[in-house]
């Protein structure tokens, strides 16, 4: 089963400074195969970009490419954006890239035409349940895909975010079902109420929740796999990897 790392798993030592450049290599050396990268982490782009294209590939790690955006905005136009997060991607030479659905609902666009000006042939996209009431929602992500391939494009697909369900209040057992035609890529994480009653996500797949084991049953068996919540070193991260490997080579 691949296994991704995002970088948010390194979520505090970003805050402190160092940059997902700083990241390849002990990515690469716990034997995780892939990294994904985020926008948001970004200080120069484009600078950035340049560094880390060639390093990730040298370290052969397959790349995903989270961007912090959506397909349609508040008012549901199409997002006119895209195309240079797309061109991003390819300088990095991602596999894949991430966006969330945004107001689907408000949009009165041709669906064909507007997704025609994307390159969807070169990079995979998927789709994830977000935090908001909206994007978050499977319903919307269910019927955006459905409309997607009902105007002949079959190269979009769902990032499962598992963690997410929980502060948008939908059962992962049911979203996973619904979603399950869809899924190209899970997000991991395992939430939980803090002792002030906020929700956030735990340092291990086993704390929190939700059983992963049992949602991600219902999930495709060839779908990328990413750890995206925040651990304090990579011993620990290196123990949910082993944790992970463990359950797929014995039970799935």
């Amino acid at each position: 089963m691949t296994l991704i790392i995002n970088t948010l798993v390194y979520e505090k030592e970003i805050q402190s400074g160092i940059s997902q450049l700083d990241l390849v290599d002990r990515i690469a050396d716990l034997g995780a195969d892939g990294i994904e990268l985020r926008r948001e982490y970004f200080k120069d782009v484009a600078a950035e970009i340049k560094e880390l294209a060639p390093a990730i590939k040298e370290k052969g790690l397959l790349l995903n490419y989270s961007v912090p955006d959506n397909i349609f905005d508040d008012n549901g136009n199409f997002n006119q954006n895209l195309n240079k997060y797309y061109k991003e991607a390819q300088e990095l030479g991602a596999q894949k890239i991430k966006f969330s659905t945004g107001n689907f609902y408000k949009y009165h666009g041709d669906l064909a035409e507007d997704l025609a000006t994307l390159p969807l042939a070169t990079i995979q996209t998927t789709i994830e349940n977000d935090q908001t009431p909206i994007s978050g929602n499977p319903d919307t992500i269910f019927d955006f895909l459905t409309a997607v391939r009902k105007a002949g494009f079959n190269s979009i697909f769902a990032t499962f975010d598992l963690g997410n369900l929980a502060f948008t209040g939908f059962d992962p057992n049911l979203a996973a079902k619904k979603l399950a035609p869809f899924v190209a890529y899970i997000h991991l994480k395992n939430p939980m109420l803090n002792a002030e009653g906020k929700m956030q996500n735990t340092e291990s797949l086993d704390r929190g929740m939700f059983n992963w084991k049992a949602v991600i049953r219902y999930l495709p068996k060839d779908a990328q796999c990413a750890f995206e919540f925040a651990m304090p070193d990579d011993e620990v991260i290196g123990k949910e990897m082993e944790k992970f490997h463990d359950y797929f080579n014995g039970k799935r």
